[in-house]
């Protein structure tokens, strides 16, 4: 706590200024560093913001579901370059897909493989792991998405274990 005291004195018209009085409750002053401060960069040498998104691949070892995070560049990234990003994750684990497009068409999210390339080679559980990764890493990064649709060659999905019609969700928000 601090006390102000100060009088005029009418006679004199001598103003006396109020000097500061501590009481043993306040904390000491605090003392000004004696080293020189540091210089901020100047605005062109701060890079430029960068983001964490999170995708999912699979553990080749367990077949279990891991999030990886992925720095972008900016605050954006296209759909297709996030699918792309996924399928190269899977690759480091050795799991196989070619994405031939991937688009919105209004709040869904359609992924096309090519026929090449399909998660469809394994069991169903691999499938379906697989496609959980992508459609899961579509949903939770886009906001205003759905549902995820899977397509081959711009057709309906079918593979050895599922078969999905043109429009049908794989995944919905």
């Amino acid at each position: 706590m601090v006390c102000l005291a100060g009088c005029l004195i009418e006679n004199e018209k001598k103003i006396v200024t109020p000097t500061p009085t501590f009481a043993p409750t306040d904390y000491p002053p605090i003392e000004t560093p004696t080293t020189a401060p540091t210089v901020s960069p100047t605005i062109s040498e701060i890079p430029e913001p960068k983001n964490d998104i999170i995708i999912y691949s699979l553990n080749s070892e367990n077949f279990e579901k891991v999030a990886i995070p992925v720095m972008i560049d900016t605050g954006k990234i296209t759909l297709y370059d996030l699918v792309k990003k996924i399928s190269v994750a899977l690759e480091d684990e050795s799991f196989s897909v070619k994405v031939s497009n991937a688009r919105f068409e209004k709040t869904t999210a359609i992924v096309d493989f090519a026929a090449d390339g399909t998660p469809g080679a394994g069991s169903p559980n691999y499938e379906a792991s697989i496609l959980d990764c992508i459609a899961q890493s579509i949903i939770e990064n886009y906001e205003s998405c759905t549902a995820v649709v899977f397509r081959i060659d711009g057709k309906e999905y079918v593979s050895s274990n599922f078969s999905f019609g043109i429009d049908e969700a794989y995944m919905i928000k």
